[in-house]
């Protein structure tokens, strides 16, 4: 084990300081754009242009490595996504910074996908699970510091510098690397009506996960200035959310080994949404109360996407990558409109992100109920949870093999 560890660390070490500079960007760019005088619409049109952007990065990257190798295309990612966050400090105007966005998301995704390639190449069946634990946390923490980081005595232009810089020297690591390069990314096909014949709610959650969480990223730092919270307390408001979803998704997951993954789903939904009412409607005048809504509002909202991607996979016969890569798409199409949703809301009041949130996971959880009361599922493919992060498809190849094909546990 530490013989894989150590092929990977140059990788680990990269994603690490590149994860720690896009936390930074998550938490500044609202907050520039803010300090601009932008529309909350505007600021949501920007967040939106990031995951398109994310999804073209799952769909034209692959191609891209098979023609010139992982590192020159990590070179390139890097070198874009620095370039697309310093745009942010030289425009004031919205067009520069959609075309920014658009960059920088195409750029994370890249990213991520050379990173779990190559992960995936040095790792065996014995060792994944490991592997992809480390990962996981990796990520998870220099997302968290980077958010954190805003309490820093910095202005937000200086942010912007200090964002760019780390996302630059992310790729001196993987440049210094002997380590071989893998084969190139599997250019995976979307089989959409497949896998939304054998499990329409979980195409629901994913769709609703994306449409709730997206607003969260792209916004959550408007939502805490707006209750009054200072620099440092917007980093702890982002972080204490993300770390609710870390924390809550492997106990959700066990659960819905052990019982139909659908009334997970909507269990989740329902716990949300009179979370987020909670907090649309109650006067909050302690920082340390907000912090706990939004604890739940992560541990509730974030694992939709994975409870989602583990009941398709139960239903279909399909390889985990060609039904994660659907779910992922459909999640993803959900971000791209959450934003610009939730901003509308928020325009003409402050608790928009909580109502628009609401709002949705109260349809879901209704349509999922009586969907659960009508139709019957038998789960003979059932597998057991997995933790994965949600990156991009390429993920799910690391879990290949770690995990026999189980019976139906009941």
């Amino acid at each position: 084990m530490k013989l894989v560890l150590l092929s990977v660390s140059a990788l680990l070490f990269s994603i690490v300081i590149l994860l720690t500079g896009h936390g930074l960007q998550l938490t500044v760019a609202p907050l520039r754009a803010s300090e601009l005088g932008w529309s909350t619409s505007m600021i949501g049109f920007t967040g939106s242009a990031y995951f398109l952007g994310f999804v073209l990065g799952c769909l034209t990257v692959p191609r891209l490595v098979s023609w010139v190798g992982h590192i020159r295309v990590y070179a390139v990612l890097t070198a874009a996504a620095t370039s697309a966050l310093l745009l942010l400090g030289l425009f004031d105007t919205v067009a520069p910074w959609l075309i920014a966005r658009l960059i920088t998301g195409w750029s994370i995704a890249g990213i991520y996908m050379i990173i779990e390639s190559w992960l995936n190449e040095r790792t065996t069946p014995r060792n994944r699970g490991m592997v992809l634990s480390i990962y996981t946390t990796l990520t998870l923490l220099a997302i968290c510091l980077g958010q954190l980081a805003i309490g820093a005595n910095f202005s937000l232009l200086e942010f912007i510098i200090i964002g760019a810089i780390l996302l630059s020297v992310s790729a001196i690591p993987i440049g210094l690397s002997r380590s071989s390069t893998p084969s190139p990314i599997v250019d995976v096909g979307f089989q959409y009506r497949r896998v939304y014949d054998a499990a329409h709610i979980a195409i629901g959650g994913a769709a609703v996960g994306g449409l709730v969480t997206s607003g969260f990223w792209v916004l959550g730092p408007l939502v805490a200035t707006a209750n009054s919270l200072s620099p440092d307390q917007v980093g702890i408001f982002m972080a204490v959310t993300l770390l609710g979803g870390a924390s809550l998704q492997l106990p959700v997951g066990r659960l819905s080994d052990r019982y139909d993954r659908r009334l997970v789903l909507a269990g989740l939904a329902i716990v949300g949404a009179l979370v987020c009412i909670t907090a649309a409607t109650i006067p909050i005048k302690s920082p340390y109360l907000l912090y706990g809504l939004m604890f739940l509002f992560g541990g509730t909202t974030f694992p939709l996407y994975s409870i989602s991607l583990a009941h398709a996979n139960d239903n279909t016969s399909l390889p985990l990558i060609e039904t994660g890569s659907v779910v992922l798409l459909v999640n993803s199409a959900g971000a791209i409109i959450g934003p610009v949703a939730t901003a509308r809301i928020m325009d003409y009041t402050p608790a928009g992100m909580f109502i628009f949130a609401s709002v949705m996971l109260s349809l879901f959880a209704i349509w999922a109920l009586v969907r659960i009361s009508t139709h019957k599922i038998s789960r003979h493919r059932f597998e057991p949870f997995k933790d994965l992060p949600k990156t991009t498809h390429e993920v799910m190849e690391i879990t290949t093999d770690e995990y026999p094909i189980e019976g139906d546990p009941d």
